[in-house]
């Protein structure tokens, strides 16, 4: 028996987080029916955790989504850099402007993870969430554009780590070569054009005065008329900007 009492409002704090965490987007209904507790409650909870930079609240439709700082809870986890929370904005904007959704991956291991997306504001989303998605890096935009601009020892390590992986999809170093050099050349990447017959993904790098630090990309429909040329060149307004502030937060 414990020698105290319980924490209530620890104890409700927990209950709304594992809630959010269950959906890409959450109403204040669902956190009622998930947890039992009041509205007021609820909001009241939800302020202190925006507050602290836990749960962010969606423009545009009543939900809230949790950010990125959650992670720094897990065990052994060491925090993500604060630029991919400053990210957020302007990733909105963007979407803001071109409709499309956007979306900011990290790289971890041998995969692009989806660490921000804007899908929940996009109003031609293709699919509900891809938050922690994990990426392929030789097939997908994100991946291509993280291996074309990073520097070549990396490079070189990570398709010796991919060694296997390259046999079976029957790519080599060798073949990847021209794709990454014409990757280089226009700035941008592009995914594979046989993963999916309905949408593409174009993204670029988030440089840094040190390194490649994360990537941007666009996903869109493949038969809509969208402006690829508009696309790229607010992709790379965005990068740079977001490379700025990691830059300068540093």
């Amino acid at each position: 028996m414990n020698s105290y009492r319980k924490v209530r409002s620890a104890e409700r704090t927990l209950l709304v987080l594992k809630s959010l965490n269950r959906r890409p987007i959450t109403r204040i209904e669902d956190l009622m029916g998930d947890t039992n507790l009041s509205a007021s409650t609820l909001v009241r909870l939800l302020e202190t955790l925006s507050e602290l930079g836990y749960v962010h609240k969606q423009s545009r439709r009543t939900g809230y989504v949790l950010t990125e700082r959650v992670l720094e809870l897990s065990s052994g986890y060491h925090g993500t850099p604060l630029f991919i929370d400053h990210a957020r904005p302007i990733l909105n904007a963007l979407t803001d402007r071109l409709l499309w959704p956007a979306a900011l991956a990290t790289r971890e291991g041998d995969s692009m993870v989806v660490r921000l997306s804007t899908i929940p504001q996009s109003p031609l989303a293709h699919t509900h969430s891809t938050l922690q998605k994990r990426l392929d890096i030789l097939t997908r935009a994100h991946g291509r554009a993280y291996l074309a601009f990073c520097p070549a020892g990396e490079r070189k390590e990570l398709l010796k780590q991919l060694g296997s992986s390259l046999i079976k999809k029957e790519q080599s170093e060798k073949r990847l070569t021209p794709v990454l050099d014409r990757i280089r050349r226009l700035g941008y990447a592009e995914r594979s054009h046989d993963l999916d017959p309905e949408t593409t993904t174009l993204a670029k790098p988030i440089m840094t005065s040190k390194r490649v630090m994360a990537t941007i990309g666009i996903t869109f429909f493949k038969g809509a008329r969208a402006n690829r040329k508009e696309i790229v060149a607010a992709l790379g307004e965005a990068a740079n900007e977001i490379g700025e502030l990691a830059d300068s937060s540093t």
